[in-house]
């Protein structure tokens, strides 16, 4: 019978603890799916007698000790309720329900470093589960103890750090105080990684919160790259520059170019090698937040029996709304150091993108792209008082 039992615990859970009434990881497994079918579960007293059975053959099972307080909890009683979850977690302090239980508890009842106690045990032993907590994440850090607990846990590099984050970024109310670690993090001896940056500025852009998103990624640049930064984020190409979409330059090679950026020791510069084929899809490109006003789009070219017979030249686009800023094109042939300008004005835009690009629309190969083309720099001025700012 106990084979039996084991063999058939994932699929039919009742059968096997009905088989074997020691076969806890079944009726566990049974009760779990049971309090999740909502209005089709079974009756509570049939509930509460299965898990009572269970806690009489095994005492000591913390999952058992939880699941009996969910079902208190569901009745209206709160006080049994709460004396089971601790019960639980007495015998298991890694027990998730009960963890989650008294997470919430304390922040309700204002107890912060209890619950953020609770926290960190959670997310060392459950990475994957700061799900169960992210929606009590806006309000315990609405406190600034609270806030306060935390960073310090982060500062000393606690490792669900980016979890975390994360979790506050998935959701509205969670995005302002990620922000705020994240700066909060920028001055401190555990500054933030590129990935928990990154998981903050992709949900600002999702959100159309651009300026946010923007100031968060111009905030963190390392120390040693902030000469980097302008309108134009690494405007000379520097290869070993970060990587933080979409304020740095995005590309990838495609069957239409190679895209290259100047490697260390090397003078600036990005050069684009095509390949004999139709370039319709050039991926190299950067997103902007200009305030609104006049600027010029400056760049020096050198190219190397370049034909582009579609076309080849810099664009910055609005994107929200959409429509074109300025078109720089760039002369096909072989020349050396040409500079290239063109001035252009922000209104009513909260997001741009600078792209190099082409007005093929169909492969044809009438419209094959060869040569190599080379720009030391492509930086953006204000025209107004002709002040560059990369």
């Amino acid at each position: 019978m106990i084979g039996l039992s084991r063999s058939i615990e994932t699929q039919a859970p009742e059968s096997a603890f009905r088989l074997n009434p020691l076969n806890t990881d079944a009726r566990v497994s049974w009760l779990v799916g049971a309090l999740n079918e909502g209005e089709n579960a079974p009756p509570m007293e049939d509930l509460l007698e299965v898990t009572h059975t269970g806690l009489t053959v095994s005492p000591v099972d913390a999952r058992l000790h939880s699941l009996a307080a969910e079902l208190r909890l569901r009745s209206g009683d709160g006080d049994e309720a709460y004396r089971l979850f601790l019960q639980a977690h007495r015998l298991s302090h890694t027990e998730l329900h009960a963890l989650q239980y008294l997470i919430t508890r304390a922040i309700e009842e204002g107890d912060y470093a209890e619950a953020v106690t609770h926290i960190d045990v959670l997310l060392r032993r459950w990475p994957r589960r700061i799900d169960v907590i992210e929606p009590v994440l806006p309000l315990l850090l609405s406190q600034e103890s609270a806030y306060r607990a935390v960073f310090a846990a982060m500062v000393e590099d606690a490792p669900w750090r980016s979890r975390f984050i994360s979790g506050l970024a998935r959701q509205e109310q969670g995005l302002g105080f990620a922000y705020r670690i994240l700066m909060d993090l920028a001055n401190s001896q555990q500054p933030p990684t590129r990935g928990e940056i990154s998981a903050a500025i992709r949900a600002f852009m999702a959100g159309k919160r651009y300026n946010e998103g923007y100031r968060l990624f111009r905030f963190t640049i390392p120390p040693e790259e902030r000469h980097l930064a302008g309108f134009i984020h690494n405007s000379v190409f520097q290869a070993d520059a970060l990587d933080a979409p979409p304020f740095s330059w995005q590309r990838r090679n495609t069957r239409a170019a190679e895209i290259r950026l100047s490697s260390e020791g090397a003078p600036p510069g990005a050069t684009v090698r095509f390949l004999n084929t139709p370039a319709k899809e050039i991926v190299f490109n950067q997103s902007l937040v200009l305030p609104a006003g006049r600027y010029r789009l400056v760049t020096e070219v050198d190219a190397s029996s370049l034909r582009a017979p579609r076309s080849l030249y810099w664009r910055i686009r609005c994107q929200d709304p959409r429509q074109d800023l300025l078109r720089l094109d760039i002369p096909e042939d072989s020349y050396q150091d040409r500079r290239l300008e063109a001035e252009f004005e922000v209104g009513q835009c909260a997001l741009q993108r600078i792209e190099l690009a082409t007005d093929v629309v169909a492969e044809s190969w009438q419209n094959r792209y060869s040569g190599q083309v080379r720009f030391p720099f492509v930086r953006i001025e204000r025209a107004e008082f002709a002040e560059t700012e990369g």
